[in-house]
């Protein structure tokens, strides 16, 4: 016999959880989940889930300092244990992006956001592990940091369940169903799920499920890599966070003196994988690679142990940027995907939005205009307007 809900999530990470926690906060009828795997499974579970707010677009920057409030009091908001490490953020450029950098720490200022360039001795009050050549230029954001990932998600769905929704684990939607222009369930390995609202937040899978009813997500599964090394016992106080552009890698502190790092070069866009069948482990020249340029940035890491590494999912759109809108011709039928890696700093304000735009017909925290899916026919992609990077 089928199950029926008023609202049903496909997708257990971060996204799905979260608008399962904010829709069924609000009493927006009988709330379900459904998660083909295990929480956090698909790309959630592995993120590296830096909290920064340095974005070149106002719309992202505020999305992500919204966000970062929800993180920096959640065991009080949302619940369970307090998830957020402050360390600072450190933005390294080459000196031809200085003005670009300007431009973009001046925009973040005037949403109150503390930033700072500072100079090759500040940093090294910052962070006496770092080094800074003549010709790069640095920034600093003091209040970003990073979550404890699957703590999350795992709160959120928590948190979800106290307010009532029903998160169900091991149920792979195979297909939407439709009626007459509009959804009225899925079809599962457990059989239909009844419900005249569905949300897809399935990250790298999104655009198959779409494509079954004739819509066109411009979502692709791509694999991204991050390698893992322990610090050397001389390595000194806890580390910041990096964007570091010269190199082209990202890097932050972790538990057990570690060391996470990854690529700011977008290359992920080159590698689609199916995202039921990748190869989760690191290439072996990709640690190697980025123990030379972390090198470079933290000499002392030159005799860091390296502790492997892991292969991701990222789901990117062409513009790196998420589509957070209905699904076009279906009623009932919405969509938040495509954070193309961004999206764990952004989760809070996604299922806000989400949630505003299911029950009350419209976004209300922020104007979401330009993250809506008919902007790629339209040719009206979201733009960043400096050559230092992909980071939005």
């Amino acid at each position: 016999m089928a199950v029926s809900c008023d609202i049903l999530i496909v997708g257990g990470g971060v996204m799905g959880a979260s608008i399962a926690w904010q829709l069924a906060k609000r009493k927006a009828g009988r709330v379900m989940l459904l998660e083909k795997s295990f929480l956090g499974a698909g790309s959630s579970g592995k993120s590296g889930a830096i909290i920064r707010q340095h974005y070149s677009n106002r719309l992202t920057a505020q999305m992500a300092q919204k966000s970062l409030r929800v993180f920096e009091q959640f065991d009080g908001v949302v619940g369970g244990p307090p998830v957020f490490t402050r360390t600072g953020l450190i933005i390294v450029v080459n000196e031809k992006d200085r003005t670009g950098l300007e431009a973009n720490l001046a925009m973040q200022r005037e949403l109150g956001i503390d930033v700072r360039l500072v100079s090759g001795q500040v940093l090294a009050d910052i962070d006496p592990n770092a080094r800074l050549a003549e010709n790069e230029v640095a920034a600093f954001e003091a209040e970003a940091g990073y979550v404890e990932a699957v703590q999350v998600v795992d709160s959120f769905a928590e948190a979800a369940r106290k307010e009532g929704a029903d998160i169900r684990l091991g149920v792979e939607v195979q297909a939407l169903l439709t009626e007459k222009g509009k959804i009225v369930g899925v079809d599962t390995n457990e059989g239909r799920y009844n419900a005249g609202c569905v949300v897809l937040a399935t990250g790298p899978w999104a655009a198959h499920l779409a494509k079954d009813v004739g819509v066109k997500l411009p979502v692709q599964a791509c694999r991204t890599q991050v390698a893992l090394y322990r610090r050397p016992p001389d390595f000194g106080r806890r580390a910041a966070t990096y964007a570091d552009f010269v190199q082209g890698i990202y890097f932050k502190p972790t538990h057990g003196e570690m060391i996470h790092a990854g690529s700011l070069a977008g290359e992920e866009i080159r590698a689609p994988v199916d995202p039921d069948d990748y190869n989760e482990a690191a290439d072996r020249e990709f640690l190697p690679q980025v123990r030379q340029r972390l090198s470079r940035r933290y000499p002392a890491m030159h005799r860091s142990y390296g502790r492997g590494g892991f292969g991701a999912l990222y789901a990117i759109t062409p513009d790196w940027h998420p589509i957070l809108d209905r699904l076009p011709g279906l009623e009932g039928g919405y969509c938040a995907v495509g954070f193309s890696g961004h999206g764990f700093k952004m989760s809070p304000i996604v299922a806000q939005l989400m949630a505003e735009m299911i029950v009350d017909g419209q976004a209300q925290a922020l104007d979401i205009a330009p993250l809506r899916l008919a902007r790629f026919d339209e040719n009206d992609p979201v733009k960043t307007p400096y050559d230092y990077g992909v980071m939005g």
